[in-house]
């Protein structure tokens, strides 16, 4: 899953929107220790590198279904916000994900 945020060069009310939908992967730790399991969470990352024209058309093609929850005309204005934000022809940004395994306590992986 993704964390609970992320530096993905997107506009503001994108990212906060984020925040506010995405899960904690640390809560969801804490429900399988408390559901009995043992628990672990873990991150792993990469660095990503996207022709910025083309990364601001995923953006308009809502490549993220958090995209999907803004309108056309808001999209088209977190793109220019993101335009002048980022005038670098590749857009460099990490891009990380975070692993949760619950097993029941004695099992092996």
């Amino acid at each position: 899953m993704l964390p609970a945020s992320i530096n993905y060069p997107l506009f503001e009310a994108a990212l906060a929107r984020f925040e506010e939908l995405q899960p904690d992967p640390a809560l969801i730790e804490g429900h399988l220790r408390a559901a009995g399991l043992e628990a672990g969470l873990s991150y792993v990352e990469h660095e990503l590198r996207i022709d910025r024209d083309k990364y601001l058309g995923m953006v308009r093609a809502r490549y993220m279904s958090l995209l999907s929850t803004f309108s056309d005309s808001e999209i088209e204005k977190g793109v220019e916000e993101m335009r002048l934000a980022h005038p670098e022809p590749v857009l460099v940004f990490p891009d990380r994900f975070a692993f949760v395994l619950g097993r029941r306590r004695g099992e092996s992986v």
